[in-house]
């Protein structure tokens, strides 16, 4: 089931205002990859900082949306490295492709409509990978994260981000009140899977929002 279905929990596609954040399309979903570009740097910035990529690292970022992350990544990681995006939006694939045209005819960069349950690249390709508030949104979480260690070369590590409401001035900006909770199951799930878990952070973004994040390696 896609999540985009699943957020409404019926085999019904979703159709509501809420569920352009996980499979935008339309003229909706161009408003909501909007603002993912305009709010979502802060959130960028404490995945990739965590991260620590490197130059000539290549990396994979899950739920790409408008390809901000990506952009981001490609400048840690300088004209050696490489960086993939997928998500499972059509329209979102297709805003992340125009924002890194240029790194993608290069070959620094490709962009691809997949689900992070099914990754379409071969095994130990990636030095590193972040998901930046799309955990809730993946349709098998336990599956993904075996796929995101299968393509991850031995000792890779990823990072998973949501976006939380801020301890004193409490807000549901795109789902933030339910954030700790988030990174509380995507942890415990890692923990399951033999992930060893490296960091956790959180930080400041903005006034009324955190950056909550989880650093992993991947199962020997």
């Amino acid at each position: 089931m896609r999540a985009s279905m699943a957020a409404n929990g019926s085999g019904e596609r979703c159709k509501g205002v809420s569920c352009m954040w996980g499979d935008p399309s339309g003229l909706l979903g161009g408003v909501a990859l909007t603002a993912m570009a305009i709010a979502g740097g802060g959130q960028n910035k404490a995945a990739l900082d965590l991260l620590s990529p490197r130059p000539g690292d290549s990396i994979i970022e899950l739920g790409c949306g408008p390809g901000m992350g990506v952009r981001a990544a490609l400048k840690r990681v300088g004209r050696q490295g490489f960086v993939a995006g997928i998500d499972q939006s059509a329209t979102a694939a297709h805003y992340a492709a125009h924002a890194v045209h240029g790194a993608c005819l290069e070959g620094r960069a490709a962009i691809m409509r997949a689900e992070a349950a099914d990754l379409p690249f071969r095994d130990s390709m990636f030095d590193r990978a972040f998901a930046v508030n799309s955990f809730q949104f993946w349709s098998d979480p336990a599956r993904a994260l075996r796929e995101i260690a299968r393509v991850l070369a031995p000792g890779g590590r990823l990072v998973i981000t949501q976006r939380a409401a801020g301890h004193d001035n409490a807000t549901n900006f795109a789902g933030a009140a339910r954030g700790m909770e988030r990174i509380g199951q995507a942890t415990a799930l890692l923990k399951a899977q033999g992930w060893r878990i490296v960091d956790e952070r959180c930080v400041q973004d903005g006034p009324r929002l955190l950056a909550v994040s989880v650093l992993a390696e991947r199962p020997a």
